[in-house]
């Protein structure tokens, strides 16, 4: 579903660069700007932001729950056992 049109961005490319971002740093601060900043866009009209946030919150959850069920990388454990995300690089 194409979510801006003067961009010619669908949900999938949004939900993937939330992956990826999730990837790199998990507790990362996800925004529309942040967004198309990685997919080389810039906002024009920014209609669409409000559904680009919605899309944000939703699959934002949704990898969040992924990771608790093991489906997806989560956090690693140190030598004693405790729960420690892993470093990666910083977005943005």
């Amino acid at each position: 579903m194409i979510v801006c049109s003067c961009n010619i961005i669908t949900r999938r490319d949004i939900e993937r660069i939330i992956e990826r971002l999730f990837g790199d740093d998990p507790y990362a601060v996800l925004t529309p700007n942040l967004i198309y900043h990685q997919l080389g866009k810039r906002g024009r009209c920014c209609g669409c932001f409000p559904q680009v946030s919605q899309i944000l919150v939703e699959h934002c959850i949704a990898v969040r729950a992924q990771i608790e069920r093991g489906e997806l990388p989560g956090p690693a454990e140190d030598e004693e056992g405790a729960d420690m995300w892993p470093i990666g690089a910083r977005a943005g």
